[in-house]
């Protein structure tokens, strides 16, 4: 697996993750959230701080289907990991 830093489309290649992660204990996790299912993104929250023991840090977009606003990824890219873009 591949961690990578959160990056705008205009980067000309991405940046691998300087450190990768044994665990997430302790990890500061940006959750970006598309407001389209709020149990299951409160259920990956819960799951992440009690099963993991990350910090999770929930962006929630003003509009899930557009894109992130700046200030959103700049908070994301701030975190150890983001999770961006969940399907169910």
């Amino acid at each position: 697996m591949e961690i990578m830093i959160p990056v705008w489309a205009h980067m000309p290649t991405p940046q691998i993750a300087r450190k990768e992660l044994d665990d997430l204990r302790g990890a500061t996790v940006a959750l970006v959230d598309d407001n389209f299912d709020e149990p299951f993104t409160t259920h990956l929250e819960k799951l992440l701080t009690d099963g993991y023991g990350a910090i999770v840090n929930r962006l929630i977009k003003p509009l899930g289907s557009a894109p992130s606003p700046v200030s959103l990824i700049d908070q994301a890219a701030r975190s150890q990991v983001a999770i961006v873009g969940i399907a169910l």
